[in-house]
């Protein structure tokens, strides 16, 4: 099975979802560490229905928006998401196009590579407050430190991508004092 269905299950596994509320919270949930296209969405949906793995809980329907179906997970698929979040993963390669630009920084005059740098750390900085303000705004949601809990595994994923945001900054600073 794709990782786009395992991102799908995830999600739908915390609640019902429709696939404009699955679009949503892949932007602002999963967006930072694991990116699909909009288009891909609708059409692995409509797959895995048919598979088995997702059904259709039911529709809303809002007087200006188009019908909404809402999807849930089925048994099978909450079976087949737990099967893969038990298999064992492999190291994940990384594709940064910076690196590759700090890699060949030798080739640019010092001064506007560290031009390149600062707008790097900068953005850095951005996903570094944001990712800062949603522990805050998760915990003040969580009832009790239950690993059960699926906010607390949110939790758990956003504070990798602040330790991950502060050594890419760290990393930054480092290398605008070699400049």
């Amino acid at each position: 099975m794709s990782s786009i269905r395992y991102a799908l299950l995830t999600l739908l596994a915390r609640e019902p979802l429709s696939g404009y509320d699955i679009k949503l919270q892949m932007n602002s949930r999963i967006g930072p560490f694991w990116k699909v296209g909009s288009n891909q969405v609708y059409p692995e949906l409509s797959k895995m229905e048919g598979e088995g793995l997702i059904r259709l809980q039911g529709t809303e329907q809002h007087a200006y928006r188009p019908v909404r179906k809402l999807y849930e997970i089925t048994e099978a698929g909450r079976e087949a998401l737990i099967q893969w979040t038990l298999e064992r993963g492999g190291v994940e390669t990384v594709r940064d196009d910076f690196l590759l630009k700090a890699y060949n920084s030798w080739l640019v005059k010092p001064e506007e590579m560290a031009a390149q740098i600062e707008e790097v750390k900068k953005q850095h900085e951005e996903r570094l407050a944001a990712y800062v303000a949603k522990v805050e705004e998760l915990t003040a949601m969580l009832d009790a430190p239950d690993s059960h809990d699926p906010i607390a595994s949110t939790i758990s994923v956003v504070e990798f991508g602040i330790q991950y945001e502060r050594l890419y900054i760290e990393w930054c600073e480092k290398l605008l004092k070699k400049e």
